[in-house]
């Protein structure tokens, strides 16, 4: 097992479980569950596979291997990539005559020749214009009459009218961009402490490992970003250039979900039942201490 070998080898370099959750930032009841295989203290198969991760890593053996075994003796294995499906045939449309020659444009699936093909194109063009010439001429033989008549008032009113200075069109655009909504979701978190954390960009995973204390990071993307931390309380967050505070209590394993319009750490409530970093009861956790180093 995983935890078997990750013992086996802390043992061998002489380091003990607080000397793992000290240079790792990894709680110690989540170490020695990870050792002993009991995976049902762990707060969830993403951030056991992180711990795993960087718990190899401290020791120096081959990090990827052993999650790729962790995820497969918990039943979490990757399935293989569907293969991709054969690229049908693209129907005529404005958008895409400019893209191919008309030999290659299909119609229902079925090929058209380039010769027929623009037959049909050229003499649709000649009855278009056809149509359009003969009611222009129609319109401007009836309108011609009134023009002819009509007297030139609507020039006067368009003088009469005041027109707006630039001091105040400058003051027009600055109100409707301070009403307007942010375009994106822009997050920033300060390192108080170290602490593993994984970040989520509109659905897609951009980092997770360890930040080192004093360091600051940021994030920007279209949607939301998901932020989890193993030590909520290590980090200092702003959000949309608002500083939101603490992400959480020390110790705390947090998730939360900022978008464009988060204004509060209580709007990016995580979606799991530990949210708000939720702990293992005190009687498992002495129970399980009492059975590591």
């Amino acid at each position: 097992m995983v935890g078997d070998i990750l013992r086996s080898a802390r043992v061998k370099q002489g380091l003990t479980i607080a000397d793992i959750e000290k240079g790792t930032s990894i709680r110690a009841l989540y170490i020695e569950s990870i050792e002993q295989g009991n995976i049902d203290n762990l707060p969830g198969m993403v951030y056991a596979k992180g711990f795993v991760r960087n718990y190899a890593g401290f020791l120096h053996l081959d990090a990827e291997e052993l999650v790729q075994q962790f995820a497969e003796e918990n039943g979490t294995a990757a399935a293989p990539a569907a293969p991709t499906a054969e690229e049908k045939p693209r129907r005529i449309s404005l958008n895409n005559i400019g893209d191919a020659s008309l030999s290659e444009i299909s119609i229902g699936g079925r090929k058209s020749s380039s010769a027929g093909m623009l037959g049909k194109l050229v003499a649709g063009i000649v009855v278009l214009v056809a149509l359009v010439g003969g009611g222009a001429a129609l319109v401007s033989f009836i309108n011609s009459p009134a023009r002819e008549t009509a007297a030139p008032t609507a020039p006067a009113r368009a003088e009469s009218q005041p027109t707006q200075t630039p001091a105040a069109e400058a003051n027009a655009v600055d109100e409707a961009r301070a009403a307007s909504p942010a375009k994106d979701v822009r997050v920033s978190v300060r390192l108080t402490e170290r602490c593993w954390t994984e970040v989520t960009v509109d659905g897609k995973t951009v980092f997770e490992g360890l930040l080192e204390e004093g360091k600051t990071e940021n994030w920007q993307g279209k949607e939301s970003i998901v932020l989890r931390a193993g030590n909520a309380g290590a980090l200092e967050v702003t959000v949309n250039g608002k500083k939101l505070g603490t992400f959480g209590d020390e110790g705390a394993v947090v998730e939360r979900t900022f978008t464009r319009t988060t204004k509060s750490l209580e709007d990016a409530a995580a979606p799991s039942g530990d949210a708000d970093g939720e702990q293992p009861k005190k009687s498992t956790a002495k129970r399980t201490q009492s059975r590591g180093q």
